[in-house]
């Protein structure tokens, strides 16, 4: 008998008074004890529900309409909610997705361990705190995160924090609900290092839900598939990397690509090569200059950006703690109509390069220039016309709009603010902005709420408000970090077009260095404040000279290299 057994699973949700949605359509798995199974898809695809379903976590307006889910052969989709608690100590538990999210911001780490000891009476109590030191050492966090608050931790550490919590019942069964997504590249492989030795070292079942193929073809030893709310294929690990039965399977790895490889092309997207292996280069210490000239440029060239040996100190949180330097001594020239990927891990410094060249934070040493403007002396008005030629777009296409403003009216307040047009002139630049982002038919866009679009299109509504203006520079930061991989390949196809067609210079950034390789001719690497590398994208991430860079690089999953270690016979 298989530990966990699914059979015909139909998961609805029925809000009040709207139409019900079925999410997890007549499901059937069957799961072995130790087994590492990875379920992949995107948004919308019912596998962040069939997770919570198995683990008995689906609250109104989610309803199992039939089926059952046997748990060591018992149907825990009827149980109660005390036999439910007897069931998870020893039985399951689940890893939710954003580590903020999961913890209480206002109680200690160590609190949240003594709530679940209490909970479930399996700890006594003068033995609760060596508990959790001991399970905090699996997940290697150190002593002193048991008395730290969530919102003194770094993500990855709040994750780590989530997982030892959850190996806190000793459960069989471990789901893991899209554990790495808002990490970069190398807390990424480092909490799915834990988490695959963790695994190995304690024998639980584990599943792994992600939309990320690359991640979960590298940890898991079987991938099942969903599409619609419909397992679509379910394969052994190297099959599905090598021969996919199902289309759905097939396009998904058709978005996954090393940035390491000469050529490099995703559906959508012109090939990016290797232009020369004696491309020009720059020390790290030295400037990086951006390089092409914005070929097909329609309007007159304007001004680059100018970074000059700009630093960044933030004062220290508490007494007696040292000052923490964001950036250091780092300097740069953006050209007009030229691409900068600002790449690196979270805290390196990237966001807040891009909030001093826009005047929203200034620098403790060194300048900021827009042509003849240095953008850390402007004022109020002066850093409002500012604004009409450097805009951002933003990471997170869902917090980025107002939900109770339609797309005209999200549109209309820069265009009246930046351009002075009103009432039919400024709809009908509103209508060209949805135009120009591929939004058509462009009247039933303008009228439609965040809500009725996809992550995609409201990402699209991100860019076109930046566009207002008419700006020179864009300062795109993780544009598509949020979006589905089907979704990425049209917003940076959107980027390019923008260059080409209105000279527009871009300034990406992202740790995602596969994007970074497809959008952008130069690229600048950040570590700890400081720039280690920088020169042609593609001569950098093919042939990097540092060790940061080179971490960075071997830290994106890589699953041909693992089919090729195994043998032919894996």
């Amino acid at each position: 008998m298989s530990l966990l057994e699914v059979n015909d699973l139909t998961v609805v949700y029925e809000p009040r008074g709207a139409t019900p949605t079925t999410a997890v359509k007549h499901a059937d798995l069957r799961i072995e004890q130790g087994e590492f199974v990875g379920l992949v898809g995107e948004s919308g695809s019912g596998k962040s529900t069939l997770g919570f379903a198995i683990t008995r976590l689906a609250k109104p307006p989610a309803r199992i309409a039939s089926g059952e889910i046997l748990f060591d052969g018992t149907d825990i989709a009827r149980l109660d909610a005390e036999e439910l608690r007897a069931q998870r100590r020893g039985g399951f538990a689940m890893v939710l997705q954003s580590g903020m999210n999961a913890l209480n911001p206002v109680r200690t780490v160590g609190n949240h361990f003594g709530d679940i000891f209490a909970a479930h009476g399996h700890v006594p109590r003068p033995r609760r705190r060596a508990r959790a030191l001991e399970l905090l050492d699996k997940v290697e966090l150190p002593a002193a995160t048991l008395d730290r608050y969530p919102g003194e931790l770094s993500g990855g550490m709040r994750q780590r924090v989530s997982i030892a919590m959850a190996l806190s019942l000793e459960p069989r069964l471990m789901v893991f609900d899209e554990p790495t997504t808002a990490l970069d590249v190398m807390v990424q492989h480092a909490v799915m290092r834990t988490i695959r030795e963790l695994q190995a070292a304690e024998g639980f079942t584990a599943i792994l839900i992600s939309h990320d193929l690359g991640v979960v073809l590298e940890s898991t030893a079987r991938v099942l598939v969903m599409k619609d709310g419909v397992i679509v294929e379910d394969a052994p690990s190297r099959q599905v990397f090598e021969r996919p039965q199902h289309e759905y399977t097939r396009m998904l790895l058709g978005h996954y690509a090393d940035p390491r490889a000469e050529v490099v092309e995703l559906p959508g997207l012109p090939a990016r090569t290797d232009p020369s292996p004696a491309a020009a280069r720059t020390p790290a210490a030295g400037e990086a200059k951006a390089g092409r000239s914005g070929a097909g440029r329609t309007r007159a060239a304007h001004q680059a950006i100018v970074v000059d040996h700009v630093s960044k100190a933030y004062p220290a949180r508490r007494r007696g703690d040292a000052s923490v330097l964001a950036v250091d001594d780092v300097s740069f020239r953006l050209e007009p109509g030229s691409s900068m990927a600002l790449v690196g891990q979270s805290g390196s410094g990237k966001s807040t390069i891009a909030r001093m060249i826009t005047g929203v934070e200034r620098p403790t040493g060194g300048s900021v220039s827009f042509g003849d403007l240095r953008v850390d002396t402007l004022r109020r008005r002066a850093l409002r016309r500012l604004h009409t030629d450097v805009q951002m777009v933003f990471q997170d296409p869902y917090a980025a709009l107002n939900p109770l403003h339609t797309v005209e009216y999200t549109l209309t307040r820069p265009v009246v603010n930046f351009t002075g047009r009103s009432g039919a002139d400024a709809r009908k630049r509103v209508l060209e902005l949805l135009d120009i982002v591929g939004l058509n038919p462009v009247e039933q866009f303008a009228a439609k709420l965040p809500h009725e679009l996809s992550g995609g299109q409201r990402q699209r509504v991100v860019i076109a408000r930046a566009l207002a203006g008419d700006p020179q520079v864009l300062i795109a930061d993780e544009p598509v970090s949020m979006l589905d991989v089907s979704l990425r390949a049209g917003v940076l196809a959107l980027l390019e077009d923008l260059r080409a067609q209105f000279g527009v210079s871009l300034l990406y950034i992202t740790h995602d260095l596969l994007s970074a390789r497809l959008v952008t001719d130069q690229i600048m690497v950040l570590h700890q404040g400081r720039v280690v590398e920088s020169g042609d994208t593609a001569q950098v991430l093919r042939f990097p000279t540092d060790d940061y860079t080179i971490r960075l690089l071997d830290s994106i999953p890589r699953p041909a290299r693992r089919f090729a270690e195994a043998g032919p016979q894996a």
